[in-house]
């Protein structure tokens, strides 16, 4: 039955047991890492990395949600998923953030399978050999990638990409760097993009190609972690590829054509924030909106006060008008709509009016907001990371104003 024909009982039964999973298998391992979630310094060691103790709590805690069935439900049927669509996919991440809000470190929000770690539509463009040498452990989560595609001079405009691939017999030799690659601190191998067409990139016609690249592999290092907010490590990191060579078996897709893989997941990451952000400013309201009801200053609490009246419902007000846009557009994906300007208008609007919604929820907590005992500061940290995040806000205009002004877009007027 497709997702677009199950009704809203099918839906919450999906929630209620990846919940219920949660809390019977997954919240049980994050009590033994539980220091480190509130402390910086034991969730990064000296190097900046995540600490041994995290990466394996991640990695047992992906096992087990790929043994109940969780980790892959939402990847290619090709692949052994459940393909339970765009619907489900959002709600999921948004349920999960408002439930369990900051620190966005925890658990609950590695088990489900992203596009930039774990099994995906793009393996289904792989050899043979190579899923079957990497699929099963990667499907059981005993492995974790990460998606080279930015570089220190091709962020938003990918076709300024610099690292090369070259053929040389039955293999390929990989120079170059890559940079803001999210989880490769901890990643057993990344998916690197490589120019292998220099004439048809820069008529920004193709040019680029897919590779499957382990992270032992002689000649790849991870040169250094980016700590974003002055953190004390970080899950990105800066990566250079010195004379790597990989045989034509670990390509990924033809030759050329690596540009329309890469877009492949990415749909599927801008919902995914989506939800996150959503999921995170509702967690937040929660407690700006009990925070207010027993806060007083002045001689009444703070909900008595007009200012925050107005704070608090601003907020609802936008989260509901942004929850809309994102399952309108999950269900237009899920019917087979090309929905690409409406999955850039959801990801804008929603990323900016739940930093704002966010940023509103740290003033009402007045100095308690800004500290870190309550998580807010890591909701709102987060958040602002999603206007860049899988294509910036600026990015997403320019997407939505080319598809306008081609006809492209119908906003339903008569």
């Amino acid at each position: 039955m497709s997702i677009a024909n199950r009704d809203e009982s099918d839906h919450r039964e999906i929630l209620e047991g990846l919940h219920s999973f949660v809390e019977r298998a997954v919240m049980p391992i994050q009590a033994n890492i539980s220091d480190a979630l509130k402390d910086q310094r034991l969730y990064f060691d000296e190097s900046g990395e995540e600490s041994k103790a995290v990466t394996d709590a991640r990695r047992a805690a992906r096992e087990l949600s790929a043994e109940a069935g969780y980790y892959t439900m939402f990847c290619p049927t090709e692949l052994g998923g459940a393909d339970l669509g765009m619907r489900n996919w959002f709600l999921c991440w948004e349920s999960l953030f408002a439930t369990y809000g900051a620190p966005v470190t925890q658990l609950p929000y590695f088990i489900l399978s992203h596009f930039t770690s774990g099994p995906h539509e793009v393996w289904n463009h792989a050899s043979d050999s190579l899923r079957a040498e990497v699929l099963p452990d990667l499907s059981a989560g005993r492995l974790q990638g990460c998606f080279g595609l930015s570089e220190p001079d091709a962020g938003s405009d990918a076709f300024n990409m610099k690292t090369t691939a070259v053929r040389s017999g039955d293999d390929w030799i990989i120079n170059g760097t890559k940079q803001w690659t999210s989880w490769s601190p901890s990643a057993d191998f990344v998916v690197v993009y490589c120019v292998t067409n220099p004439e048809q990139l820069k008529a920004r016609k193709g040019g680029v190609t897919a590779f499957y690249v382990p992270t032992d592999t002689p000649g790849y290092q991870l040169d250094s972690v980016i700590r974003l907010f002055g953190r004390v490590g970080g899950d990105e990191g800066i990566l250079s590829f010195r004379d790597v060579r990989v045989p034509d078996r670990y390509r990924i897709g033809e030759v050329d054509r690596g540009f329309s893989l890469a877009m492949l997941g990415v749909r599927h990451g801008r919902m995914a924030n989506t939800g996150r952000t959503l999921g995170l400013a509702r967690w937040a309201l929660g407690l700006a909106t009990e925070y207010a009801k027993v806060r007083k200053t002045f001689g009444k609490t703070l909900s008595e006060h007009q200012t925050i009246q107005n704070y608090l419902a601003e907020s609802a007000r936008d989260l509901y008008a942004a929850r809309c846009m994102a399952l309108d557009c999950a269900a237009r994906i899920d019917a087979g709509e090309d929905c690409r300007a409406e999955v850039s208008m959801v990801k804008l609007f929603t990323t900016e009016v739940a930093y704002t919604a966010i940023d509103r929820c740290m003033q009402i907590h007045g100095g308690m907001g800004l500290s870190n005992e309550l998580g807010l500061t890591d909701a709102w940290m987060n958040t602002r990371m999603t206007h860049v995040a899988e294509g910036a806000s600026e990015i997403q205009l320019r997407s939505i104003a080319q598809q306008l002004l081609a006809g492209k877009i119908d906003l339903g007027f008569v």
